[in-house]
């Protein structure tokens, strides 16, 4: 699958900008952009112009892009090295700015190399139930990926005390071996929020941090959450994502302000 195609990002002519109408396609329960979408966009577009990799993508959501916008992206490149690249990805619509992305793309050859996370021991996404999600949210983005929880009840709640849960992610045909397709499925730090607190709870994220190990294609992807703490109202958490076969594809990190559902 191509990830800009399912975003539906368009170039123009200029090679360092790039448009996206916002369809409820990339859209999460309250009609503007997903933020996992919102990332993997500026990523995609970043990737686009300089012709590199990514090792490393942050986003700061300003203000909601809304249902029906559309957002224009403007990659900029302050500093271009021999192997890493920085740049800033600016997205606004009219003249507001409603994201800001930092994406540094390039990769090295080097001969150490090592994961020292292991993944959990959890069941495989055969016979999982479908995650829980409150009824009012499961329409955009909700109906283009498929999460399977790994829990005991039958319908999706999860419930972990312990600050950990898992939720296991494919996309249509599969999980694509990129930056962006796992900075869309890794937006999970809501799910950990709710299934810690309560199954309503959710924690729209103000900023998700991705950091690419080394993706590659895979049927299911295990995001592995780890809510690390709760205070003044907000949520922070860290998602491990696991390929099937147990390789650590990218780690991704959130802060999310939370609330219950709905309100």
């Amino acid at each position: 699958m191509d990830v800009a195609s399912f975003l539906g990002l368009e170039p123009t002519t200029d090679p360092a900008r790039f448009r996206l109408p916002v369809t409820r396609e990339i859209c999460g329960g309250r009609d503007s952009i997903y933020g996992g979408c919102a990332l993997a966009t500026a990523i995609e577009a970043a990737e686009a112009h300089t012709g590199r990799p990514t090792a490393w993508a942050t986003c700061q959501f300003l203000r909601p892009a809304h249902l029906d916008s559309v957002v224009d992206l403007e990659v900029l490149v302050p500093a271009a090295g021999r192997a890493v690249s920085h740049t800033r990805v600016i997205a606004r619509v009219g003249d507001a700015e409603v994201f800001a992305a930092l994406v540094s793309v390039g990769e090295r050859d080097f001969p150490a190399e090592g994961v020292w996370q292991t993944m959990p021991d959890v069941p495989g996404p055969e016979g999982l139930p479908v995650r829980y999600i409150r009824a009012q949210n499961k329409g955009g983005i909700r109906e283009r990926i498929t999460e399977l929880a790994v829990t005991d009840d039958p319908d999706g709640v999860m419930t972990n005390p312990d600050g950990r849960c898992a939720v296991w992610i494919t996309m249509p045909g599969g999980v694509p071996g990129t930056a962006a397709a796992l900075a869309v499925i890794g937006d999970e730090v809501s799910t950990g929020t709710s299934a810690v607190i309560e199954k309503d709870m959710q924690a729209p994220s103000i900023d998700n941090t991705l950091r690419v190990v080394r993706p590659k294609a895979t049927p299911w992807v295990l995001a592995d959450i780890e809510l690390r703490a709760v205070a003044r109202g907000f949520a922070h958490g860290v998602v491990n994502l696991w390929s099937q076969d147990g390789e650590l594809l990218a780690i991704a990190e959130q802060t999310g302000v939370i609330r219950i559902r709905g309100t």
